[in-house]
């Protein structure tokens, strides 16, 4: 018995060298390498699939799968900035994997296949349709701070960052795992919860594509999108991760003023999830919702009412394009690292119980209002 164990313990050093020696040559030689990084990625699934069959105790095979091991070392490559390679799902890390009925999968499936045609459509009305622009009546705030705001009096005050030239933007997530109400076969979800994925097909990563393309094709911005994971494998943190990459950014690109911190609410608990959406156009939408960080925590940010300026007026443009669109602005005790750009601000798409294809509509009609507030409209 002695031996066995001494064996054992010997086995549990080795691999832990081994764990950290090949997460380090993985780093140094794959990583920064496009196309291998593309490969171990694409195969990563039947990779992780693997178990290291010397150990037969049921505790230790589940602490040293394969897929744990890699969970493990994945810390060491947060900083790197992944790419997702074309037509290809983002790596599968340790997940519970969402299974159906086959009955219930296959008309999901269908379901799902009949939504992204009429996304398509949506798109091609929206575009070549003429507006008939609402009323955006009263702007709601809700305050969570007592500073005084008046919503009235932001909306006289004239707003443009048009200057001769388009400004660039950044899109990026602090909470890049948030995902929707959507069905995949192929979709995963972190231990814990059925709302975040670190696969980018079906998370806020793929909104912030859409926003990107529409932005870029239809309004001529010259977009910057950072796909960075600011939440994990950690949740804390993520607001400190996520300044890292806007200051990244701003540094590269000095071009950059908007900055938009997109993300998904999260309303309701486990099965008791709520949809936000409404009928734009004659399709069912996801609804925005304006959130304006300030400096009541104490925290330096002299931007805070420049930002509530930027908000306003963009709350207003969605109003005219789709006045059931938005929910009331908040405006936060939290800074939420606004304080870097005057025309800083979080826009969130809709909630966990919204479906991917609901989110990725209302992405025409915040394009269009993003445009409308920084050409002075």
């Amino acid at each position: 018995m002695v031996k066995v164990f001494d064996f054992k313990r010997i086995v549990l050093v080795t691999t832990i060298l081994f764990v950290f020696g090949v997460g380090f040559l993985v780093e140094r030689l794959i990583f920064l390498n496009q196309t291998a990084t593309t490969l171990l990625f694409r195969y990563s699934k039947e990779i992780i699939s693997c178990n290291i069959p010397i150990f037969s105790d049921h505790f230790v095979s589940e602490a040293f799968k394969i897929e744990n091991i890699v969970r493990f070392s994945y810390p060491m490559f947060t900083e790197i900035n992944f790419r997702e390679a074309a037509n290809t799902a983002v790596y599968e890390d340790d997940a519970i994997v969402i299974n159906y009925n086959q009955q219930i999968q296959e008309e999901k499936k269908n379901g799902q296949a009949q939504s992204q045609d009429e996304n398509i459509e949506f798109q091609k009305y929206f575009e070549n349709s003429s507006q008939k622009l609402g009323t955006y009546n009263k702007i709601e705030i809700i305050n969570q701070t007592d500073y005084k705001v008046d919503a009235n009096e932001l909306l006289m005050t004239k707003f443009k960052i048009f200057n001769g030239e388009k400004p660039s933007i950044l899109i990026y997530h602090t909470h890049t795992t948030e995902s929707y109400n959507t069905f995949s076969q192929k979709l995963v979800y972190t231990s814990g919860t059925t709302d975040r994925t670190l696969d980018f097909n079906y998370n806020v990563v793929r909104v912030g594509e859409e926003l990107k393309r529409i932005l870029e094709k239809q309004y001529g911005y010259k977009v910057f999108h950072s796909k960075e994971i600011n939440d994990y494998p950690e949740y804390k943190g993520s607001y400190a991760r996520s300044l890292k990459v806007m200051e990244k950014y701003k540094s590269k690109h000095p071009d950059i003023k908007v900055f938009i911190d997109l993300h998904r609410d999260a309303i309701g608990n486990g099965s008791n999830k709520v949809k936000v959406s409404t009928i734009a156009f004659g399709y069912e939408v996801a609804k925005v919702m304006l959130v304006v960080g300030t400096d009541k925590l104490g925290l330096y940010h002299p931007f805070w009412r420049q930002n509530l300026l930027f908000a306003v007026h963009l709350q207003k443009n969605l109003k005219k394009i789709c006045p059931q669109i938005t929910r009331p602005i908040t405006l936060s005790v939290a800074r939420y690292n606004q304080h870097i750009s005057p025309y800083a601000i979080i826009i969130e798409i809709g909630s966990n119980g919204n479906t991917l294809e609901e989110a990725l509509r209302s992405c025409q009609i915040v394009a269009k209002a993003l445009d409308d507030t920084i050409m002075g409209r």
